[in-house]
């Protein structure tokens, strides 16, 4: 099985990628596992130029937005996670998937039919980090807002959403809680049954 982590935040020894570690624990090493930073990768915007209409790559020059098209399309479970900004994804996450569209849904080149889920039947996990304490992280505009901007993405790829781990507060933490280490190791546990 291939596990594809999306990592939207910029501190790869923070709290998002440290939850997102704790969800690779529970995956068997037998698995091939694979993380791509967002803020390593060079992607310019989708310029809706609607040229990956039907079912194909984006149509700009050659960047890092085409190599992760191949990498959605063939990992067998995705996990995406983004510290909150303004109850949202972090940009380059953002820009990362809006230039892989096609690697989610097919979509006709009229843009009139219903698009085509491509990964009915795999499983997905989301991770979200927000500073506010519960129950504000609650609101839309925090942790609940990112944790919906994700499930749009997966939810129109046809994935499987096997859950999610929030961790709020951060600010005032010094490590991740063991609930939420627990938790989030159980996801990784649960891509593969």
């Amino acid at each position: 099985m291939k596990v594809l982590f999306l990592n939207g935040s910029p501190r790869k020894n923070g709290y998002t990628v440290g939850v997102m570690k704790c969800i690779e624990e529970g995956i068997d090493s037998n698995h091939n596992v694979e993380w791509i930073n967002a803020y390593d990768l060079l992607i310019k915007p989708c310029q809706s130029c609607l040229q990956c209409r039907p079912d194909s790559e984006c149509h700009l020059p050659h960047d890092h937005g085409h190599d992760v098209w191949h990498k959605i399309r063939s990992a067998d479970a995705l996990i995406i996670g983004s510290p909150t900004y303004y109850g949202n994804m972090s940009g380059p996450l953002k820009t990362l998937i809006d230039r892989n569209l096609t690697a989610f849904e097919a979509i006709a080149a009229s843009g009139l039919e219903m698009p085509t889920p491509l990964h009915k039947g795999k499983k997905a996990a989301m991770v979200t980090v927000c500073n506010s304490p519960s129950p504000i992280s609650q609101l839309p505009t925090q942790s609940k807002g990112t944790l919906q901007a994700m499930e749009i993405v997966l939810k129109a790829g046809g994935y499987d959403i096997i859950g999610s781990v929030t961790l709020d507060g951060a600010a005032s933490k010094n490590e991740i809680p063991l609930e939420i280490r627990d938790k989030a190791k159980m996801l990784g546990m649960d891509l593969q049954s």
